[in-house]
């Protein structure tokens, strides 16, 4: 009986070296790419693609960011708005501050007063003249407190001059504050330079006198007084309401003052300082005294 096969051995052994050919190669790939994958060099060729795809991922989302700001800021996203002022009503009871005065003399005839008061500045103090009812009073300076009025009071005594200490009344003043917050703030802010000014320039009388301020920083600190005034009176003249206006006028006043004299000064001698400084300063103060004998 006759017997098939089928393959000879030599095929046999053909496929046997072809499965071990491809094992090899297999292996050998696999080989390679293990080399390359934890090597410095694998690191160069995997790690910047795969770096430019997470840097593809971050631009797109910093992408994303920039127009969703874009369409906020083109109005398309509504933003929250700012809440409107707090409306307030406050009654504010505002006090005079006292002022010292030297007085020098009081006249029922105004010229009588200008001509005392000529005389009163050329001794080198204030000579400002000041209508009290139907009395004109004549200053010569002001001070904060009793105790230096009436030590300077003591002296001009002693040289034989008439004098006699006048102390302002402290009167109170009713403020209705009827608005919104912010120009609630800056009616109160306004209202404490009013009483700021006028005490500020007695501390520059007396430094000066005293030596202790020179006349350039003297007038730089008047400067900033007037930038004070200044900047304030930018922001009361926004608030429209018949509260602001004695307390604006008054600001108008202070500034205005204080603006002149600088300019007027500008050039003055040392020896002349004293008795000007005076007069702005009595001025300012008799301007704030009629500030609260308003009705």
């Amino acid at each position: 009986m006759e017997h098939r096969r089928y393959g000879s051995p030599n095929k046999q052994r053909e496929r046997s070296g072809g499965i071990g050919t491809a094992l090899f190669i297999i292996l050998s790939v696999a080989l390679v790419a293990g080399i390359i994958v934890f090597s410095p060099i694998g690191d160069r060729l995997i790690g910047k693609p795969a770096a430019e795809a997470l840097s593809c991922q971050s631009k797109n989302g910093a992408d994303e960011k920039i127009v969703s700001a874009l369409k906020n800021q083109d109005g398309q996203t509504a933003s929250p708005q700012p809440s409107p002022s707090e409306k307030v009503r406050k009654e504010l009871n505002v006090e005079e501050t006292p002022f010292y005065i030297l007085q020098m003399g009081a006249f029922l005839a105004e010229e009588d007063a200008v001509q005392h008061a000529d005389e009163i500045q050329r001794l080198g103090a204030g000579g400002t003249v000041f209508k009290d009812g139907s009395v004109y009073r004549v200053f010569a300076a002001a001070y904060t407190n009793e105790e230096s009025l009436m030590k300077v009071h003591a002296q001009v005594r002693n040289d034989g001059f008439e004098a006699s200490p006048y102390i302002t009344e402290k009167k109170l003043l009713k403020i209705t504050l009827d608005g919104d917050s912010g120009a609630a703030d800056i009616i109160e802010k306004s209202i404490q330079l009013l009483d700021k000014v006028p005490t500020d320039l007695s501390g520059l009388c007396i430094a000066f006198d005293k030596g202790e301020h020179s006349l350039q920083e003297t007038c730089r600190e008047l400067e900033t007084l007037e930038k004070n005034c200044e900047a304030r009176l930018k922001e009361i003249q926004t608030i429209r309401s018949a509260t602001v206006m004695p307390i604006l006028e008054l600001l108008t006043d202070y500034q205005q003052k204080i603006s002149t004299f600088l300019k007027e000064h500008d050039t003055i001698e040392e020896k002349m300082m004293s008795g000007a400084l005076k007069r702005l300063q009595l001025s300012v103060i008799t301007d704030y005294i009629l500030f609260f004998d308003q009705e």
